[in-house]
This record gives structure tokens, sequence and C-alpha cells, in this order.
């Protein structure tokens, strides 16, 4: 709630919520369930703000409801007014957990609200354990029904509970829904009938998905305008961990304004590489800051029960959040009985007493000279073309996503070369300015809005790297490229010309850079700026009957095809890869090094900052201009299963600063750190990292 025109979410950098997806048909569930000792465990943790059940996905309710059922393990009593008294009590605010459209008891009682796939099956009648299938009740949003169900809870809530926000879980789509509210409301506003061929090139199956997404995006609205006519000054958050998943799940840019969130959050549970990029996403995505993170207190998600991550990996994940300026929400398990294990919360509170003492610093504006363009239309594969839309179809596709791998190496690629850099999507074409280069990673769809404002972008001095598919828009007409085609061959390589040897350092003709793809062949009107070509193995890797080398497929044709272009237009540039070559930076070094150098190639001018760290620290640095300060933030970030960090020591930093600096200093602590300035650069030696470092440097 506003308290002094500052609300809950300004000053709540620790959080927790505790998974309650408990059935009942054992008379032991939720029986040692109490309220006192929950929120007692909250003190422990030192937790500022607990996101806390009223429902879940297995439908039941923690209150006395009068829409739906209580969990009969609670004996009528009213768990979540007790906990939210509680917590006010100490001090705590309270963000309400509902779960949306998976519901088992609104799916088992009412099997006309249920979702269903192309062969007419719901969720349960899968005996797959997946998250669309098996335990899980899914209930379509299309459904009238569902919808009058889900507002008249929301009425029950928002009359008899205070609290400061409501967290909305399992906003979209599990599955491609063909349920008779579906098809009928398709009917009547599209004239047609439900496509059941997947097309990323026919107009028809586009615009059928481009419905799903706003048939989502409305059920949200809806959700959170109801919530906000019971209580204006209550925040809402839908889950946005689906933000990088496949297109099944209908998660547009169109679910992260205002009509609908306050800000994003979403559960993960990935590495470093995961949680940096999410965090940078968050950061541009969000409509009011900070953006949320949360993980499992379990190791490695929330399938385990009882293996608790490490203190060190917690601190990782903590230290990694706010660094980028975000929320940090830890994620226990109830245990079936109800109770907690104290050791964990202990556990929490060592790592948040840490946190505690850097959040009066947090703010700022995210410096971020490189932007990676995350498209929420590219979130496709063109291999799915022609396949029916079926739950083996769709599930065999969902994790290989060209463009979400290409942003991700992307992101490998910059902040192992500490090269500072944000992640931007759609609802930021307007500022492209403020970023020096972007990257376009293998792009699969651009509209002409987005073509258009990278056209100007360029003219007008931005630098743009483009890979692979992202010409299959109008970007090729920048290049002045007639035609394009993809490679048979799925494993190519890239030769340098004798203009390009600056970009590809250590790559010749005769030991080209090898990629495990096709590659795009590219028709040019001229052959300025071509930096490399294609060159292809001696047979198609796919005929096992004809090879050079029975293991690999060697470089043997040179081809005149264009691996790399790149062109002055306006006063700006662009550089268009045939291969995503930014795919293979979490996989290959060399790789790495090789996209780092070419988006250095593209700089205007230095960036805001450089450092001689090894790959495992990750510096993030924020720009207050009030305060005329600097914030730089330094995590090493070295093990995925939570080992204590080895030391680095001796870390070099230059920081680009107009004007005069007055000070550098370590926070909490303000201890001051020796620095010298050299025109523009100042330069920082950083003696010892363990986990995380805050720095400040003060200017005029």
């Amino acid at each position: 709630m506003k308290n002094k025109n500052v609300y809950w979410y300004e000053k709540s950098y620790r959080r927790n919520l505790v998974d309650m997806h408990i059935e009942e048909w054992d008379d032991r569930f939720l029986s040692q369930l109490d309220s006192a000792t929950y929120v007692r465990m909250l003190k422990i943790a030192k937790v500022k703000s607990a996101m806390v059940y009223a429902n879940s996905h297995v439908g039941y309710c923690y209150w006395p409801t009068k829409t739906g059922h209580m969990h009969k393990g609670l004996n009528g009593r009213d768990f979540l007014g007790e906990v939210i008294n509680l917590c006010h009590r100490e001090g705590i605010d309270v963000i309400i957990y509902y779960s949306l459209i998976f519901n088992n008891w609104a799916y088992e009682q009412n099997p006309e609200w249920r979702a269903v796939d192309i062969y007419g099956k719901a969720s349960r009648e899968i005996p797959i354990r997946t998250i669309v299938s098996g335990r899980y009740g899914v209930c379509c949003p299309n459904s009238p029904g569902y919808r009058r169900f889900v507002l008249d809870q929301i009425e029950e809530l928002c009359q008899n509970y205070d609290f400061e926000g409501i967290f909305f879980d399992m906003t979209f789509w599990p599955r491609v829904c063909y349920c008779s509210n579906c098809k009928g409301r398709y009917k009547e506003e599209a004239g047609e009938e439900l496509p059941t061929i997947i097309n990323w090139d026919d107009p028809s199956w586009i615009k059928f998905q481009k419905r799903r997404e706003e048939w989502l995006a409305e059920f949200a609205a809806m959700v959170t305008s109801s919530v906000k006519k019971y209580k204006p000054e209550v925040t809402v958050e839908h889950q946005s961990a689906t933000v990088p998943h496949t297109w099944v799940i209908g998660v547009s840019s169109l679910l992260f304004n205002a009509e609908c969130c306050d800000f994003v959050g979403g559960d993960f549970y990935g590495g470093a590489l995961e949680q940096s990029f999410i965090c940078k996403l968050y950061y541009n995505l969000t409509p009011k800051m900070p953006f949320e993170f949360m993980t499992s207190i379990c190791y490695p998600g929330l399938q385990e029960h009882t293996t608790t991550k490490s203190k060190e990996l917690i601190e990782n994940r903590a230290f990694m959040t706010i660094a980028n300026g975000g929320a940090f929400q830890v994620i226990d398990a109830i245990d079936p009985v109800g109770t907690l294990e104290e050791r964990r919360y202990k556990l929490i509170g060592e790592v948040f007493n840490e946190v505690s003492k850097y959040e009066k610093y947090l703010g700022g504006e995210l410096c971020q000279d490189v932007a990676i363009y995350f498209s929420f239309d590219s979130k496709i594969n063109f291999a799915e073309n022609g396949k029916r839309a079926t739950p083996e179809v769709l599930v065999q596709f969902a994790q290989n996503l060209p463009h979400v791998n290409a942003a991700l190496g992307a992101a490998e690629a910059l902040r192992t070369n500490h090269i500072p850099f944000g992640v931007i999507t759609k609802k930021n074409l307007k500022d492209l300015s403020r970023h020096q280069i972007i990257i376009f990673p293998n792009v699969l769809r651009l509209s002409d809005e987005e073509v258009s404002a990278i056209r100007d972008y360029v003219v007008n001095g931005g630098s743009v790297y483009a890979s692979k598919f992202t010409l299959r828009s109008k970007l090729s007409e920048m290049l002045g490229i007639t035609s394009i085609e993809e490679t048979p061959e799925k494993f190519t390589y890239i030769a340098p010309t004798l203009e390009g040897k600056m970009l590809l350092p250590e790559v010749t003709k005769e030991c080209p850079l090898s990629i495990s793809d096709s590659q795009i062949k590219a028709d040019l009107s001229s052959r300025e700026g071509v930096m490399a070509t294609i060159t292809l193995p001696y047979t198609n890797p796919d005929d096992v009957t004809k090879f050079a080398s029975i293991h690999s497929d060697p470089p043997g044709i040179p081809t005149n095809y264009p691996a790399i272009i790149l062109k002055n237009i306006g006063k700006g540039k662009i550089l268009w890869s045939s291969a995503s070559i930014e795919t293979y930076a979490t996989q290959s070094l060399k790789h790495r090094s090789i996209f780092a150098n070419i988006i250095k190639t593209l700089a205007r001018k230095p960036f805001s900052f450089e450092a001689n760290a090894p790959g495992c620290v990750e510096i993030i640095q924020f720009n207050k201009p009030d305060e005329k300060r600097y914030l730089i933030n330094i995590i090493n970030f070295q093990s995925e299963i939570g080992a204590p960090n080895i030391p680095i020591n001796d870390i070099l930093l230059k920081v680009r600063v107009k004007g005069k600096t007055l000070r550098v200093i370590a926070l909490p602590d303000e201890t001051p750190i020796p620095f010298n300035q050299d025109g523009e650069t100042v330069r920082i030696n950083v003696p010892t990292l363990q986990t995380f470092h805050m720095l400040a440097l003060d200017y005029k």
C-alpha cells in the first residue's frame, strides 16, 4: 500500500513464498499447520514481504470461501486471515497468491471449463506427468463459467481481507486449446474455424496466434481490473517466468502493460546466464521497479522437497538479483502435514541480513551500451511449419527456439567479456537511441514497425548486429539483398575475406569458423561490404553414403555467398551474419570471443566500463544522475551447484566518467577505495572479490 508516497514494493527486496499445493485425501495433510509458527519463520528469515496462498493448483482455498472449496485440513480455520493479521502486526507486507487456469477442483467440478487439445483430450486425461498434464487440471480462460468463478473469488478476497498485493500464477496457455468456447469465440471474431496446421508463413495461422495472445492479455486485464475496482491501491502481478518460453504459452508484450500488471516477476531454476538475461529483460519490461526474481530454496528446483541449496548458492542468487536492481524472492514448500523446516529460514535470514545492508543504495539507470533485442513474435521454429498442432509436436519444439537460444548466447558473450548490456523488447522501440549497439539475434519475425525503427536508429548513428533469419524481414532491403535461401547442409563454415580479418581473428580460409547449423545464402546487388563468405563441407552431412571424413564434415567447397556483410547506412552501420554465431557462445570460447570482438568493432566510443576479470565475474553498473553517482555491482558466480567461490584477486576496473571523480567507496561500510583518473577513464583496483562488491563512484 501507499505510505508517504512510497509503495510497499519500492522498498521491499527480501521476499518469501511458501508453496502449498496440498491435497486433502489424507487427514494428516495440513493438520499441523500453524499460522503463528508460519509467521515466526518469516521473522527468522528477515522477510520484508510474504506471498501467502489463497488457493493452489489443487484448487482448494485457504480461507472460508463461499464460492469455492475450502481445504478440509483447516477444519474451517481462516488460515489466510490469520497470517495476514500476524504479518501486518510484525510489519511484513502480504501479497496474496492465487492460481489462475491451473485449478484441479474447478476442473473436476466443471468439465465444460476444461481446456482440451487438438484430440479433444483434457489435461488430466493424459497420464503423463508434465506441467500441462497428469496432475494438473487446466481450465480455459475463454470459458464464461470459469471467468465468472475467478471474478467471484477475487471479489470475496478483496472484500474480506486487507493486503498489499496479489500475484496471479499460471497466466498462460499451457496448450493450444480447441475447446468449444475457443472454437465458438474464434468463429464469431474471425469468421473462420480454428486452424490446426502450424505455419509461420500462413496469415491465417499467424492471425490465430495473435488472437490467442490477445485473449490471454484480455483475461489478465479483466482479472487485474477486478482487483483494482475493489482495491485500487493494491498491486497486481502476473506470472512472468513464461516470457522466454515457446509461442504455445501465448505470452506477448501485451501482458506487461499497466492494464495487466504493476511490475513483472517470475520463478527460474537455471544458471547464472539465465538469471543475468532475465533480470536485464525484466528491467526493461517491467512497468515499475523493482522487478521480482524468484527461485526455490530446494536444489535444483521445485521437484525436490528435502534437498536444500547451499548458503553460497542462495547468496549468489540474491546478490545477482539486487546487482541488477531487482527484488529477490525465495520459494520454500510446506510439508504436506503443514510444517516448515526452521533450519532453512535461519539460512535465508543470514543471507537476507547481508542483502539488507545494500538496499538503501539501490536504484538508478542501468548502463546498457549494448542491447539484445528480444522478440516475443520469434519464440517459434520454422521447422514446425506444416505440422499439426498436436501435443507431441508442441513438446518436440518447446525447447528448440532458435531466437531464444541466440539471445542467450549473445548475453553470455557480453557478460563474460564485461560489455555493458541490457535486454529490450518491442516496448522499447522509441528508446533505441540510448544504446550504442543493438543485437538482433536470429529474430525470426520482424514487423514493418520494427524495421522502420531499426532503419531510423541506424541512419541517425546507431550500430546494428543482425543474424540469420533476421534477414527474412524488410531489413534485407537495407543491405541490398535480392533473394535468400537456406543451405541444405546443417554443418557449415565461415571464411573471412581480406577486409574481414579484423572481425574473425585466428580464422582463415583454410581453417574457417565452424557452424553447427545451416546458413542463409543471399544474393547481393553489390559485393561492397562482404567481410566473410560461406564455405560448405565436401558433402551434405545428411548423406550417410558419401563423406570425406567419417567422424566429421571438414570444409571443402568455398562459395561466394556472403557470410558477413558490413554496410554504412546514413550515420550508422549494420552488420549481418548468415549464421547465428552468437548461439554458440554458450558452448565455445572461440565463438564467444569472436562474437564479442564483432560487437566491440561496431562500437562508436568506449563502453561505460571494462574490466580484466574472468568470465565468472559479472559487472552491472547504474547511473544515478540526481546523486551524481555511479553504482557498480560486481558479482562472482562460479558454481551452478553452490560450491564456495574461489576468491578473485586484483580486478582492474575502468569506468568512463564525464567530469571529475570525487571519491570511490565500498558499500555498505563506505570505505574509501584508491583510484586514478586519466581524462574520462577512472581506474579502480578491486584487491579481492569473494562473492559480491558494491562500489559507489561520486563525481561532479
